[in-house]
């Protein structure tokens, strides 16, 4: 993947990758012989100024050490997801592809699956996205055009039966992001339905890669920042 600019993280975050809470937390889309884990902690100073992260002596635990770590021993695409609520980082391998579908699985066995970039499900995280419709949604954001188009989320309930949860979504791309060789554009997704109100937001290159995202997983998890670390 190019480098990323400092510049792609503060499009995310006026897209409200983080909301502006103290509590969220982000990073830079990076590759192994780019910017690095200096870039990415420069931006968490400015984000979360006193935030300190949680001793795990046996592993990196804060996001730029974990991406740092992550690109130098892992081989292929790797992606950065951290948690809105509480703020917790993770890195995943990709561990299978079927077209447009990915599989990425982090070091503790739980697995993210993106289809095109888009969060189609969760495993293994607890009241998991089982999988979620991304078809119309994406075509308009890859393709960095206004439209509306439908989404289902589905869950299991207590019973272990899957239910759905419908929304309609609004796409409006927003500004551009030029920097150090780097073009992306921001694009916004508005939705509702269902007794929920969703605030995503995308950057897109002009390949219609999605280089960094804020998604929703569900009622339970709420909102993550998805990363590409390398692509």
């Amino acid at each position: 993947m190019s480098r990323a600019p400092r510049a792609l993280i503060g499009a995310v975050l006026g897209l409200g990758l983080l909301a502006g809470c103290s509590s969220h937390d982000s990073a830079g889309v990076q590759d192994g012989g780019s910017v690095g884990g200096t870039m990415v902690k420069s931006a968490f100073g400015k984000i979360l100024p006193g935030k300190k992260a949680a001793a795990a002596p046996a592993a990196p635990s804060d996001p730029a050490s974990l991406a740092a770590a992550a690109l130098q021993s892992i081989q292929g695409p790797v992606i950065l997801v951290t948690f809105e609520a509480g703020g917790a980082s993770t890195v995943g391998a990709m561990r299978g592809e079927n077209g447009a579908m990915r599989t990425y699985q982090t070091p503790d066995a739980r697995a993210f699956i993106l289809r095109d970039g888009l969060l189609a499900g969760t495993r293994g995280l607890g009241r998991d996205l089982m999988s979620a419709d991304t078809a119309a949604a994406g075509a308009l954001i890859h393709a960095r055009k206004a439209g509306t188009a439908k989404r289902t989320y589905r869950y299991l309930d207590g019973d272990g039966a899957e239910r759905p949860l419908p929304v309609s979504c609004t796409i409006q791309p927003a500004g551009m992001v030029d920097q150090g060789g780097i073009s992306a554009q921001q694009v916004a997704e508005h939705c509702e339905g269902s007794g929920v109100t969703l605030d995503l937001s995308y950057l897109v290159d002009g390949n219609g890669t999605i280089l960094a995202s804020r998604q929703w997983i569900g009622p339970a998890l709420g909102y993550v920042a998805i990363q590409q670390l390398r692509n």
